[in-house]
């Protein structure tokens, strides 16, 4: 049975990890890095929906303008606007700009881990890349199943208004779908997906809240009505950091319930002694 003593001994050494981990900084560089390449990232995602047809691409551009920035909404359909029909070289050389910008996310991610499990790891860049990709392709998969799932919810819900509530579940329950990858190929090093079930479930609790907690921020700060590009520019900077250090404390969730670092989790975080 697990006392309120360890809980709390648990959580002291999380905290502690955290802090000597410099996660919040760690989470500064990845928001720069998905900054960059956030815009990219989801420009391919609605080409790839504006393929299936049945306006797939409207709907998700209304659920980035929703729950991401509405300043990111308006420029990818801009974006989409000035393109047209038009299609060349131009847009291979996008698709390899965008490839190169994830695996590069992704690769500071795979950093973070690294630092966090306290991992000296020398995979190939063969390897980086294929973590990389692996990564990608479950998270595209997942923003499209979740895409799905919201619209075919919120249709629901709009007949059924009391099944609202229930969206923050739903939500959450796609992003452990999104998540469990991510937290089972960064740590390089054994782990088992039972193991790195707690960072998730931290991980995607943490993004439902501030989804809510952010859009709340926004109307606060906005006074409910538009954004300039400056202004949106600064929320989504702002969204992107605090999501990363989300990201990160599921990480430091399980290296310390792993025992993947140097201190014992049941003494409070106290370094662990070497017998």
């Amino acid at each position: 049975m697990v006392s309120t003593a360890n809980v709390t001994s648990v959580l002291r050494t999380v905290g502690t990890e955290f802090s000597e981990k410099n996660v919040t900084f760690l989470a500064g560089s990845i928001a720069y890095t998905a900054f960059v390449s956030l815009v990219p990232l989801l420009l391919f995602v609605v080409l790839a929906l504006a393929l299936v047809g049945a306006g797939w691409e409207q709907r998700f551009l209304a659920l980035v303008s929703a729950n991401v920035s509405p300043v990111v909404g308006q420029l990818i359909d801009r974006l989409l606007q000035s393109r047209g029909g038009s299609a060349g070289p131009s847009s291979l050389v996008g698709v390899v700009v965008l490839v190169w910008g994830a695996l590069k996310l992704f690769r500071g991610l795979d950093t973070a881990f690294e630092e966090i499990y306290e991992v000296d790891a020398d995979g190939s860049l063969v390897q980086q890349l294929r973590d990389g990709v692996v990564v990608l392709v479950s998270l595209v998969l997942s923003v499209g199943a979740t895409v799905a799932v919201t619209t075919a919810f919120g249709a629901v819900a709009s007949e059924v208004p009391v099944l609202g509530v229930l969206f923050p579940v739903v939500l959450a329950a796609g992003l452990v779908v999104a998540f469990l990858p991510m937290y089972y190929v960064f740590p390089n090093t054994d782990v088992t997906a039972r193991e790195v079930l707690p960072g998730v479930l931290v991980s995607a609790v943490g993004w439902a809240l501030l989804q809510g907690l952010f859009q709340v921020y926004v109307v606060v700060a906005t006074g409910g009505g538009g954004v300039s590009v400056l202004t949106g520019i600064m929320l989504l900077l702002t969204w992107l950091y605090f999501s990363g250090v989300v990201l990160l404390l599921g990480a430091v969730v399980n290296a310390v319930l792993g025992g993947h670092t140097d201190r014992d989790p049941t003494a409070g975080g106290s370094a662990a002694t070497a017998d």
